[in-house]
């Protein structure tokens, strides 16, 4: 569906249209794709999934064009009001027109208005659109991090609310789970190896990771959720080892108040005959060692590892690595 936002003027007086596309849109699907093709595959594939098929999730557009032609793009992802901000495109002869600020503008008082919660992003830190996010009350996940975050109260209030004991399910991770994931693996808490087969390793946002669950045949994961607000407090993903032959690598992450169901998530992953699976823990999630074990995995004692807790690395945390025998 096509909305127009109205008539904008670029910073050279030029008048150009601002409208927003929300997925599915069949008659905007090959523009908006052919805008952002430089993105690369996975996100190729995203982006037309967006566009062409109804995912339970609310995808948005935001875009400048003339008569039809898009050359500048914003997107938000979102469910329940929570999710990703992403794929900030200008076409390169149309830069410096204020074409980003414009849309940021637009795209933010949009979010507001719909009584949004979180955003999440991610950039080069202290980069020109750093500034730009950062001037709409974006602020960095930890000190000189280009991943971001946006809060639409507090981000106190939101995590009370989003993270609440109540009622959890384990089903399978789905495309409702992409922007609701977020928060948990951009969290401040414990644990750095956070889901290793995504390559999600301390405070990181799963706008691509989880694409490649949804997308690549090896994957597959579960999540456990809060139904009535579709938050992810948890997840499990299992896939194949990315170095060793018939060997698999499996990884579960809980918010701290939920790891008691972690068993469950791994349980329900219908994993596929290996020689043996492969996990990994680190010093600051004891929590994660205790659910390895119950599911049947032992420490091997390997080399040791350390992982860095925080983008400046002004900590590492000590990595065991487990093993599960067929």
């Amino acid at each position: 569906m096509y909305q127009t936002l109205g008539t904008v003027s670029l910073k050279d007086g030029e008048q150009v249209e601002a409208g927003l596309v929300i997925g599915p849109d069949q008659e905007w699907a090959d523009r908006v794709n052919d805008l952002l093709s430089h993105k690369g595959d996975v996100w190729n594939w995203g982006n037309a999934e967006c566009l062409r098929n109804d995912l339970g999730i609310d995808v948005r557009f935001y875009l400048l064009h003339r008569d039809g032609v898009p050359f500048a793009n914003i997107l938000t992802a979102t469910g329940h009001g929570v999710g990703h901000f992403g794929h900030v495109y200008t076409r390169p002869e149309e830069r410096r027109k204020g074409a980003a600020s414009t849309l940021m503008n637009l795209l933010m008082e949009d979010f507001r208005q719909r009584q949004g919660q979180a955003l999440f992003l991610g950039t080069g830190y202290d980069s020109a659109p750093y500034h730009i996010y950062q001037a709409e009350g974006f602020r960095s996940l930890e000190p000189k991090s280009g991943s971001m975050e946006y809060y639409a109260a507090s981000a106190a209030s939101f995590r009370e609310g989003w993270f609440a004991l109540g009622h959890v399910e384990v089903r399978a991770a789905s495309w409702k789970d992409w922007p609701t994931s977020a928060p948990l693996f951009t969290g401040e808490f414990p644990g750095s190896v956070r889901c290793a087969p995504l390559g999600l390793f301390g405070r990181d946002s799963t706008e691509i990771g989880w694409l490649h669950l949804l997308h690549d045949g090896g994957l597959q994961g579960s999540v456990l959720v809060r139904p009535e607000s579709g938050a992810i407090v948890g997840a499990a993903v299992a896939g194949d080892h990315p170095l060793w032959p018939n060997s698999g690598l499996i990884d579960v992450y809980c918010h701290p108040d939920f790891w008691d169901r972690a068993g469950q998530m791994m349980g329900s992953l219908d994993l596929p005959q290996r020689d043996r699976w492969l996990a990994a823990s680190d010093e600051d999630c004891p929590q994660k060692e205790v659910v390895l074990a119950e599911a049947g995995f032992t420490a091997t004692g390997g080399a040791a590892r350390r992982v860095s807790v925080d983008i400046c690395n002004t900590r590492q945390a000590g990595v065991k690595e487990w093993e599960r025998v067929a």
